[in-house]
């Protein structure tokens, strides 16, 4: 995260019958080491892209998701963008990369 936090998000569905999560979580690392919750994302992810910008996390695909959405560090919530991406599937290396 901008602040130098260490967020996890998502994940699950490793196997067919497993749900993908949408719980968000955050690690501090100080004096006090420690995981605080984040709000969840408005839709449950695995295999999906990420990047952080400007104070947001941009979260794009996934498994079975067609849906991006950024959370606001600032504002502390996640926001859907307005369109949904051109592919259903799992997102890569590539798609990661084009949102840098």
């Amino acid at each position: 995260m901008s602040d130098g936090r260490f967020s996890v998000l998502g994940g699950g569905g490793g196997a067919s019958d497993e749900p993908m999560l949408s719980s968000c979580e955050v690690l501090t690392i100080a004096v006090s080491t420690h995981w605080e919750p984040l709000p969840p994302m408005h839709d449950a992810r695995t295999h999906f892209a990420c990047a952080v910008m400007a104070g947001c996390i941009i979260v794009a695909g996934g498994r079975n998701r067609q849906s991006a959405e950024v959370f606001d560090e600032f504002l502390g919530r996640w926001m859907r963008l307005p369109h949904n991406l051109p592919h259903i599937g799992h997102m890569g290396q590539g798609v990661s990369g084009a949102l840098l």
